[in-house]
């Protein structure tokens, strides 16, 4: 499904601050709404639809493509019993600077573990690693699976989200930003030796990624966290302006 606000609000022969005058918004918000960096949600497509004169689904047509919402990205300490999004998902309209929408999968922030980068409730659209057609490279805002333990019913983990690091050790880690001071402010993905393997051994393991960044990265058993995908684009929260 695509955005079609910009589309109704022409056809309606409304500028852009008529409209916003008529469902009490600012010039900016209707942009953002319009261009989709920021989400328009149920509340906002009934005031537009009522202002606009249209059904709320005008709004969106049918076949073109939308974006599951379906990870929530939060620290393993808060309050969630699933970092699945439960069904139905939100579909949502990708916005219109957003290239191969369909590479790419959405999540919502959930807590303040990325406050430092981006603010709660703020949608992170993800291009999946294996649909990148660049590697992935030191300095890359990214979002992980950490798996924090194991137990007897599986891997407990965590989703974060933060920029790709090396360590002096050659480890691969992420760099987190968060005013909260349980976050760990890096976060081991892969290490450079493993336990049983000598210093030697990290050159066979990452020594391919000094020059290229990391091209064809794959995640390894032994990893204590996956990624997820490179952040394509982030969607604000909705507020009131």
């Amino acid at each position: 499904m695509s955005n079609q606000l910009r589309t109704i609000r022409q056809l309606r022969g409304l500028s852009v601050d008529r409209l916003a005058n008529l469902v009490g918004a600012s010039r900016s918000k209707i942009y953002k709404l319009e261009n989709g960096s920021q989400r328009l949600t149920d509340i906002w497509i009934t005031r537009l639809a009522a202002a606009l004169d249209v059904a709320p689904a005008d709004f969106l047509t049918p076949g073109g493509p939308s974006i599951p919402v379906s990870y929530y990205i939060s620290a393993a300490f808060s309050d969630l019993a699933s970092f699945e999004i439960p069904p139905p998902l939100e579909q949502l309209s990708p916005p219109r600077r957003l290239s191969r929408p369909e590479d790419c999968v959405a999540c919502e922030i959930h807590d303040d573990s990325c406050d430092g980068i981006y603010p709660r409730g703020s949608i992170i659209l993800l291009r999946r690693c294996d649909k990148l057609q660049s590697p992935m490279k030191p300095g890359d805002r990214v979002v992980v699976r950490h798996f924090v333990e194991t137990f007897d019913d599986g891997r407990v983990m965590e989703i974060l989200l933060g920029h790709l690091d090396r360590t002096i050790t050659g480890d691969l880690v992420l760099l987190t930003r968060s005013s909260n001071r349980q976050l760990p402010g890096a976060v081991t993905i892969r290490r450079a030796i493993a336990p049983d393997n000598s210093l030697r051994d990290s050159q066979v393991r990452f020594g391919h990624f000094a020059d290229t960044g990391f091209k064809d990265f794959k995640t390894e058993p032994g990893d204590q966290a996956e990624i997820m995908g490179v952040v394509a684009m982030a969607i604000q929260p909705d507020i009131a302006v």
